[in-house]
């Protein structure tokens, strides 16, 4: 006769833990001291490089160069014509005002 032996699991061997297992701190893995240590040391850095920079190549200011042109054709005549509209316009003014503002009457009853 053939005995069978069949092994029987007690449930604690089914089911694995709830608790995940205490992790141990690897070799390549980064602790938050060690993250603050590099982001200080970066920050410095990036100081240092930017007056380095400032140092290195001092603003200048622009230098301001004013050119005289002469005026073009097409500018002088523009000038022409505004000022003697301008003429015009003051002395078609001038006229109508002396003319006709002295015939206004203003009757009372």
């Amino acid at each position: 006769m053939l005995v069978c032996e069949k092994q029987f699991l007690t449930m604690e061997d089914q089911i694995p833990p709830s608790q995940p297992p205490m992790q141990q701190p690897l070799e390549n893995q980064i602790t938050p001291e060690m993250l603050a240590e590099m982001k200080a040391r970066a920050r410095e850095l990036a100081i240092q490089q930017a007056i380095a920079q400032q140092s290195v190549a001092p603003q200048q200011q622009p230098k301001i160069i004013y050119l005289r042109r002469n005026f073009t054709v097409a500018e002088l005549l523009l000038v022409i014509l505004l000022s003697c509209g301008i003429v015009t316009g003051i002395q078609w003014a001038w006229g109508i005002a002396t003319n006709v503002l002295p015939r206004i009457e203003i009757k009372m009853r």
